[in-house]
């Protein structure tokens, strides 16, 4: 007997949807799920949070990498781990496609501050400043945080967006005063 689908299965299928460069499709999603297209829509309220979700596994992909492979002391670890995690993302065919066939869906997801993959570099680049600057970190860090990741996904999607290659030296460079001005910076 097989089991029934669930919505981590939902996110299973969309990200390798996702991850093809294809179009993730509830209708076509449920199909291959074996529920019906009001399951899915009453386990993720709409296609843009199930994306948001399928978007936010990405960045954990991203920043996973990122984070074992940053080099560097202090803040340069936390400037090395941002511009990795920008050219990985920049260089990811699907998510390009994505940018590409969805612009403006994909633009929220990837920019807003309430999103999933906000969430996570936020998460990550906190992890990696506690670590490099050695304890925990006080909220006006916190908020440096939040403006370091929309530099990093801003300047690299928005610059995508109009048809420019996108600069993650230059976001480094910014990302690099941001973190001057905190204490201990």
């Amino acid at each position: 007997m097989f089991r029934r689908a669930r919505p981590d299965d939902a996110v299973d299928v969309a990200l390798a949807t996702f991850m093809a460069c294809e179009r993730v499709d509830m209708q076509a999603l449920a199909s291959q799920l074996g529920v019906s297209p009001a399951t899915l829509y009453r386990w993720f309220g709409s296609r843009s949070r199930l994306l948001d979700q399928v978007c936010g596994r990405v960045a954990e992909q991203f920043a996973d990498v990122a984070l074992a492979a940053s080099q560097g002391e202090g803040d340069e670890r936390v400037c090395d781990f941002a511009r990795q995690t920008m050219v990985a993302s920049a260089a990811a065919r699907p998510v390009r496609s994505f940018v590409e066939r969805e612009q403006q869906v994909a633009l929220r997801l990837l920019l807003r501050r309430d999103s999933a993959v906000h969430r996570v570099l936020t998460e990550r680049t906190l992890e990696l400043m506690a670590e490099t600057r050695g304890g925990e970190t006080p909220p006006f860090v916190e908020d440096a945080t939040h403006l370091i990741v929309q530099v990093a996904t801003g300047m690299i999607w928005a610059t995508f967006l109009v048809g420019d290659e996108p600069d993650p030296d230059t976001a480094v460079e910014i990302i690099r005063m941001v973190l001057r001005s905190l204490p201990g910076g």
